[in-house]
């Protein structure tokens, strides 16, 4: 039954339809929000990113109240968020929402210990509904911070990589369980991509120019040296690099190179009417992280 401006149609036998996981959902879901694309002005600064129901309004500012405003503009204006929202008979959980400020200013702490402190984020009121100022959000299976530093989604992947292998040696018994050759393949389909997902954003692998996130990796590299002995039956006792040969593994820090120049060459290949080739052909004359 359609509800809308007071008025009800008479109930209809839905006969065609998307079902819940239908894998045509997300194609069709993207051609539904499209024009939720064009509440943005980017000669203004403004971005929108949006993957299925997840949306990423993005304000580029010289303070971070003049990027809030802009974000709430956004939102009200004529043909904003608001809007589209009403017209497509889509409603945003609005209580859900939060703002982030991305910045690493800091400003002097009157409490004087410690001397400086990060600059005071300020919520943003929609219908009369506070959307509070958060350190850390999860978009996209990503944890962003406000300062970009990735501790966080450091943890996560760490979380993330520790619970499987404490689900990983079961089947690793010597007696019954599962042979070396598929216990291996089983860590590098499963978990090397789970927890490595995203890894060129917050792993960087040591260069002339950079030391690179040396800690992070070291404490990544456990859960490979762990799923090792598990593959090899070996003793914990044992050379980490020995046990990778005889498991067929790449040493976790190639590891890393791989997959951060996988991510790097797909972002080289990408066309030119990707929205991302300008940013990289700018960033190419540099170095950068």
């Amino acid at each position: 039954m359609l509800r809308f401006d007071g008025y009800e149609l008479e109930l209809v036998e839905l006969l065609q339809g998307l079902d819940q996981g239908f894998p045509l959902s997300g194609v069709a879901f993207q051609y539904y929000n499209t024009n939720l694309l064009d509440v943005c002005d980017t000669s203004n600064g403004e971005e929108i990113v949006t993957f299925m129901d997840d949306t990423l309004l993005l304000a580029c500012a010289k303070t971070l109240s003049e990027a809030n405003s802009k974000l709430r503009s956004m939102m009200e204006r004529q043909q904003g968020g608001l809007e589209w929202s009403q017209a497509h008979q889509c409603e945003f959980a609005i209580d859900k929402f939060g703002v982030m400020g991305f910045s690493r200013r800091r400003e002097p702490n009157l409490a004087k210990r410690p001397l400086t402190m990060l600059e005071h984020r300020l919520p943003i009121f929609l219908r009369g509904i506070k959307i509070p100022a958060i350190n850390v959000h999860k978009f996209l299976g990503v944890l962003i911070d406000q300062e970009l530093h990735w501790k966080d989604q450091v943890n996560y992947a760490l979380q993330k990589g520790s619970m499987w292998v404490m689900q990983y040696h079961w089947l690793a018994r010597p007696l019954k369980g599962v042979s070396a050759k598929y216990m291996r393949r089983l860590y590098t389909s499963v978990s090397i991509p789970r927890m490595l997902y995203m890894a060129d954003l917050f792993l960087i692998p040591e260069t002339d120019h950079s030391r690179g996130t040396k800690g992070p990796i070291k404490r990544l590299s456990k859960i490979q040296w762990q799923a090792s002995l598990h593959i090899t039956g070996a003793l914990r006792s044992a050379p980490m690099g020995m046990i990778d040969a005889c498991a067929d593994l790449l040493p976790f820090l190639l590891l890393i190179n791989k997959v951060t120049h996988r991510a790097a060459m797909r972002l080289a290949i990408l066309p030119s009417s990707h929205p991302l080739t300008r940013h990289i052909g700018r960033a190419a004359g540099r170095y950068i992280k």
